[in-house]
């Protein structure tokens, strides 16, 4: 068999997410294509979620405490044999053709198209893109769903929000890293790999839909938090010190932050950073050679009004 026709394996990390898990494993239950098995990783929530997992014949494995979402998937790719593994957040409805759409695909990497999940066709994510500042870039998130969305393509990074990795990208990476808990590890993953020579694939005909910020709330001072120290961390590992742009990106970042009562948080995850960090940039082109991307995508989809001043501001 090639990579395309072989079984996926479902893994899902989770933490509190019982509510969740119960939306998510009857939509599991109806595809068309049935998963090889599915795998729960769970954060010593203690919330029903073992008893739930049980009665949809999914195995479920207590890490006793949350250990942030990397630690929780690295845990459960250790414990799954196959070969293609879908990483689940719980807070997901899939569409009945969802694995079916993703098995068709022979890539490293495969996510789908991912929509919010009440209104009207709302872009959730699609795939990952990526300033020089380290700031990232979910491509067309909030936009209306429109036939731009609808064209299978190439791409360099990816959000881990619902996701078909094949396992020789997971060894070659090596996978997440479970130091940066939560939030970026996804991109943090897709720029080792993309520096590896691996490409993914966007597949619009996989259709989800994602609740989103749904185990802290959005700009959560713990999110705001690692996000902040994440992102220096981004560059640290694959940037160079364009100071410039590193300034400007982050400091709007924070201005957002800041806005939202969480500035607090965002000096922290700065601090975090900047205590642990010992040079700063690889002197890489990566993060800069990525940026053309990001201009061209919101010059395509709209420039939404944090980029416009940054672009402004650093061209």
């Amino acid at each position: 068999m090639v990579s395309g026709q072989e079984a996926i394996h479902v893994l899902i990390p989770t933490w509190r997410g019982r509510d969740h898990l119960a939306t998510l494993l009857p939509s599991l239950a109806n595809q068309r294509l049935a998963p090889a098995g599915i795998t729960i990783v769970d954060g010593g929530s203690h919330d029903g979620s073992r008893e739930l997992a049980e009665r949809h014949g999914a195995r479920f494995i207590d890490l006793g405490e949350n250990r942030g979402f990397a630690a929780a998937v690295r845990h459960g790719v250790d414990a799954i044999t196959a070969n293609r593994i879908a990483i689940l957040n719980n807070d997901l409805r899939l569409d009945p053709g969802w694995l079916e759409a993703m098995a068709a695909v022979d890539a490293p990497f495969t996510v789908g198209k991912v929509l919010a999940w009440e209104g009207p066709p709302r872009i959730d994510a699609t795939w990952d893109l990526i300033s020089a500042s380290g700031i990232p870039q979910r491509a067309g998130q909030g936009s209306p769903d429109a036939a731009y969305w609808n064209q299978p393509r190439q791409i360099a990074l990816a959000p881990w929000t619902a996701i078909v990795i094949r396992r020789d990208y997971w060894q070659l990476t090596g996978g997440l890293d479970a130091s940066f808990e939560s939030f970026l590890e996804d991109v943090d993953i897709g720029l080792r790999g993309y520096k590896l020579g691996f490409r993914g694939s966007y597949q619009p005909t996989a259709l989800c839909w994602h609740r989103g910020s749904s185990t802290l709330g959005p700009w959560h001072p713990e999110q705001v938090r690692l996000s902040a120290r994440n992102q220096l961390r981004l560059i640290a590992r694959h940037g160079r010190p364009d100071w410039p742009r590193i300034f400007i990106g982050q400091a709007l970042w924070g201005l957002a932050a800041a806005r939202h009562g969480c500035g607090a948080a965002w000096l922290r995850g700065k601090y975090e950073a900047w205590r642990e960090i010992s040079s700063f940039g690889t002197g890489e082109s990566t993060l800069n050679d990525l940026e053309a991307e990001l201009f061209a995508v919101e010059s395509i989809t709209g420039i939404s009004l944090f980029w416009r001043w940054y672009w402004a501001l650093s061209l």
